[in-house]
């Protein structure tokens, strides 16, 4: 394999190439990156569905079927209504994904390679 890498994601059991090492750490920090705007943005949700008068609980079955729809609202949302945060991804560790330096040096040198045209 060399300086190839393969990542895979058993959870969906798909193999993606993402060429160099260092690659699949970076795709990782994306992904968490992703998840941590998506967590964000959804407790907002939450919060704003109870100040308007509607049920919490019905947000997060409206958006489990639509268009927006991934696993972590229906796992975290009954929890968060509830105000119940436990911890499953440590704030450090969000908190490393946002800071790591890999923004800064890492992606900045791929960014004309891996962009569409």
């Amino acid at each position: 394999m060399g300086k190839d890498l393969i990542w895979m994601c058993d959870s969906i059991q798909s193999r993606f190439y993402l060429g160099d090492v260092g690659n699949g750490a970076a795709m990782k920090l994306l992904v968490n990156m992703v998840m941590g705007s998506m967590m964000a943005t959804f407790s907002e949700g939450l919060l704003l569905s109870e100040r308007v008068g509607l049920d919490p609980n019905v947000l997060v079955a409206v958006v489990s079927q639509g268009a927006i729809s991934a696993p972590m609202y229906s796992l975290k949302g009954p929890t968060m209504i509830k105000s119940q945060y436990p911890t499953a991804f440590p704030l450090k560790h969000q908190q490393k994904v946002c800071n790591n330096p890999i923004f800064q040096v890492l992606l900045p040198t791929h960014s004309n390679s891996s962009r569409r045209k």
